[in-house]
């Protein structure tokens, strides 16, 4: 199946997968700033939330580019995990 993608037409939806895969990791490392600095202690709820919406923020992209463009998924995915 990874020999049939176009690694070449699909470097926009790497770049793209990589721009989520940030944009995912703010809400947990939003969560966990205050506890790796040692000032604050953050509650397992607000962690719990941090997860879920970072889970929310790369379905939103699976989707989106499961409905724009069907071949450009397995790359973006490839963005997303690296």
């Amino acid at each position: 199946m990874l020999s049939d993608v176009s690694w070449s037409d699909g470097i926009p939806h790497i770049v793209v997968g990589v721009l989520m895969g940030l944009g995912a990791f703010v809400p947990s490392a939003a969560a966990l700033w205050p506890v790796l600095k040692g000032t604050n202690r953050v509650s397992m709820v607000a962690g719990l939330l941090a997860i879920g919406a970072s889970f929310a923020v790369l379905l939103v992209g699976v989707f989106a580019v499961h409905l724009l463009d069907g071949d450009g998924l397995v790359p973006f995915a490839v963005g997303e995990m690296g």
